[in-house]
């Protein structure tokens, strides 16, 4: 009898794959596809290739146990390895490349490799190791030196027709076979699997597209909607995002996204609505009071002209009435400036030069103030800007008033005036002790002093740099500062008048 063979299989190994998070929504949706999909093929073509060993292996074998007879008869008993015994009338198929040993005793009698009709002779070495690897009633897999390579032996007990054993009889054959035909398989599905990922990746990526299309448009107007002013004025939010499929998730998203775009809407409209009664007011309020600011005044000076029928008293109440007076009136000017500036008045456009307007600035200071020395420094070249040359007078004035009025006697200023691209820049700066820290994220805000000097005592309102910065918004240009002990710097910029005549080109062509 011919036992069967037992079968093991091996372990298949586990891949996993990561994808960064940085990767954009398509690619990383495209990646997940794929990486799934190949997956889930190489799972199928393991296990195809490991049932496809098993079939191969059980072929292989049951050609052994169907050549056990036909080489028991042939090479072993004919041979004469076994006095007495007779061969059976039954024999089976003879292959090439069929390897035997017979064992009696726990020798080998007789051994050899049938290469054609006479067997070649088998190494010492391979024979230990088939008697070695064989089981009685069961097939293995073993190595065998020589180039041999890899054959399965299976271990036979050859028993005669009288019922006497004979002895042991170790049949094998080489896997060579199986192992060309398991490479080729292998090779076939590998193939397959990468011309099939390629397409997946061309289909899937144009059907991810156009799945996120609707996804891209809400991204197109969101970007559009975030180049947007919104910080102030009226704000016309016209943009929406144009709705394909209500029923899918992008469409769920894109509504919402109107949805929130019209409740900005509306609420820019009411803030707009409530800056724009809050400013009339200020104006209304500025205009109403200049003539009662105005009439007291004047009646102080006609009481100023009876000044020797006054007594000191009366004197001293009257000049701060008059202090009070132009005070107010002053704060009233600034306020009333500061709501023209926000409506888009006041500003009369024109060529200005900033190289005399810095000249004449800064000699007035210098006049104002001789305990501040200023250094000027200017380009070769004129540099021109479009503006209105009364307010980027005030705002050098101021800048430099700033410089003097809140720095100690003695402090460093300088006035520097230069080009950058298309921009002049004007940068006033200062030795002085600077601004607090914590001021200096609103000291362009109204109603801001920066220091202890700028008290009320000091005349100062902390409207000026507000005025400043209102100024400089009008004319398309920018303020910013820094500042240290020992260092305090603003810069104003203002596009010259060549690079505003090409920003106003196109827009009066449109």
């Amino acid at each position: 009898m011919i036992a069967g063979p037992a079968q093991t299989a091996p372990d298949a190994p586990v891949a996993r794959t990561r994808v960064t998070s940085r990767w954009s929504l398509r690619r990383r949706l495209l990646v997940a596809v794929v990486a799934a999909f190949v997956l889930l093929t190489s799972c199928i073509a393991l296990a195809s290739v490991i049932a496809m060993r098993g079939v191969l292996t059980n072929q292989l074998d049951d050609q052994i146990k169907g050549s056990m007879r036909a080489v028991l008869l042939s090479y072993v008993i004919s041979n004469g390895d076994v006095p007495g015994a007779q061969a059976s009338p039954e024999s089976g198929q003879l292959y090439a490349g069929t390897s035997f040993v017979f064992v009696r005793d726990g020798e080998a009698v007789s051994a050899g490799t049938l290469a054609d009709v006479v067997p070649d002779t088998i190494s010492d070495d391979n024979v230990e190791r088939l008697m070695e690897a064989a089981t009685v009633g069961s097939c293995q897999t073993v190595a065998l030196t020589g180039g041999m390579g890899d054959q399965r032996v299976c271990a036979y007990v050859a028993v005669a027709q009288n019922g006497q054993e004979l002895g042991t009889l170790l049949v094998s054959l080489p896997l060579r076979g199986t192992y060309q035909t398991l490479l080729a398989l292998s090779f076939v599905i590998a193939v397959s699997v990468f011309v099939a990922a390629l397409a997946l990746v061309a289909l899937g990526d144009v059907l991810i597209r156009r799945a996120l299309r609707p996804l891209t448009s809400v991204i197109a107007t969101t970007e559009r909607i975030s180049q947007l002013p919104l910080d102030a004025g009226e704000v016309q939010l016209s943009n929406r995002v144009v709705i394909v499929d209500p029923a899918s998730e992008v469409g769920r998203v894109s509504e919402s996204v109107n949805r929130m775009l019209e409740h900005i809407e509306s609420s820019l409209e009411a803030r707009a609505a409530s800056e724009r009664k809050v400013r009339q007011f200020v104006a209304d309020a500025s205009h109403e009071l200049r003539t009662p600011l105005a009439a007291v005044q004047g009646y102080a000076e006609i009481t100023r002209k009876h000044d020797a029928s006054l007594s000191d008293d009366a004197r001293e109440s009257l000049g701060r009435i008059e202090a009070a007076a132009h005070r107010m009136s002053a704060l009233v000017n600034d306020l009333l400036l500061l709501a023209r500036l926000d409506e888009g008045t006041e500003i009369d456009r024109g060529e200005v030069d900033l190289s005399l307007l810095l000249i004449d600035a800064v000699a007035d200071a210098q006049a104002a103030g001789p305990e501040h020395p200023i250094a000027l420094e200017l380009p070769g070249e004129p540099i021109e800007v479009v503006g209105d040359l009364m307010r980027l007078q005030q705002v050098v004035a101021n800048l430099l008033a700033n410089a003097r009025i809140h720095t100690p006697p003695g402090t460093h200023v300088e006035a520097r005036l230069a080009t950058d691209d298309a921009e002049a820049v004007l940068e006033v700066a200062d030795d002085g002790p600077g601004v607090p820290e914590e001021l200096q994220a609103t000291l362009f805000e109204r109603f801001v002093r920066g220091d202890a000097s700028r008290s009320r005592a000091a005349g100062s309102s902390g409207l000026g740099l507000a005025i400043v910065r209102a100024i400089l918004t009008a004319h398309g240009g920018s303020i910013a500062m820094r500042s240290q002990p020992g260092e305090t710097v603003f810069t104003i910029r203002l596009p010259l008048v060549a690079a505003e005549a090409e920003t106003a080109t196109p827009s009066e062509q449109g």
